[in-house]
């Protein structure tokens, strides 16, 4: 990620801060965003996970608040020159290393998947237009919250390793759909992307790479 200006040094006051805005974000995908959907959701008959009924959540209602919330403190803080600028850059590099990251996520989740003995959850390919759309708008959001905001905020406050790996864990605690073994390799990617994300510096690399990672493996899955 990039480097604070050399004259925005981070008192402890405002690394505590920026720590406390960070657990924020955090909470805004479990409350009000669970709330929201739910209530959404439930307005319209708790219609079947299908057709548009997937693209709507993915677009309005899974990660929308809180990649809201993540963009509108990241600029501002920027502005105060907490943290560094959001980059959303986009060149050679920045696609190669988005590339690679997907590629690499890719490798780890197939020999992760047998290594469990879930290699029985491949099959043929399905596709579906519907949750390729989806996913192009939750995985922006995603990655607004957790290699965006979060990452930079944390990395300000403790450094960029801690901010990696915190970051992470919390990628894949929100992902209470999947059992934990799984929560644990998509912790993995996360980890995989804030290193993608530091090298590339800008926020559009770990997007291909969490994009290249949906749109090859989910129809197998």
């Amino acid at each position: 990620m990039q480097r604070l200006p050399m004259d925005a040094q981070l008192t402890p006051t405002r690394r505590a801060l920026l720590l406390m805005l960070a657990a924020g974000v955090f909470v805004i995908g479990l409350w009000p965003t669970w709330y929201v959907r739910d209530a959404v959701l439930n307005a319209f008959g708790a219609p079947a996970y299908q057709g548009v009924w997937i693209l709507i959540p993915h677009a309005l209602l899974y990660s929308t608040l809180g990649g809201l919330a993540a963009l509108a403190l990241w600029l501002g803080l920027a502005r105060a020159h907490w943290v560094s600028r959001p980059s959303f850059a986009f060149n050679g590099g920045v696609a190669a290393w988005g590339v690679l990251g997907g590629l690499v996520v890719i490798a780890i989740t197939v020999v992760a998947l047998y290594a469990l003995g879930h290699g029985g959850a491949f099959h043929a390919p399905q596709v579906d237009p519907w949750l390729m759309a989806g996913n192009a708008f939750s995985n922006f959001f995603e990655e607004l919250i957790f290699r965006g905001f979060l990452l930079t905020a944390l990395a300000a406050a403790l450094g960029f390793w801690p901010a990696a790996i915190l970051s992470s864990i919390a990628f894949g605690a929100v992902h209470t759909q999947f059992p934990f073994e799984i929560q644990v390799l998509v912790g993995v990617a996360g980890l995989v992307w804030c290193l993608v994300a530091a090298r590339a510096s800008s926020l559009l690399a770990p997007y291909i790479s969490h994009m290249t990672l949906d749109w090859l493996v989910d129809p197998f899955l």
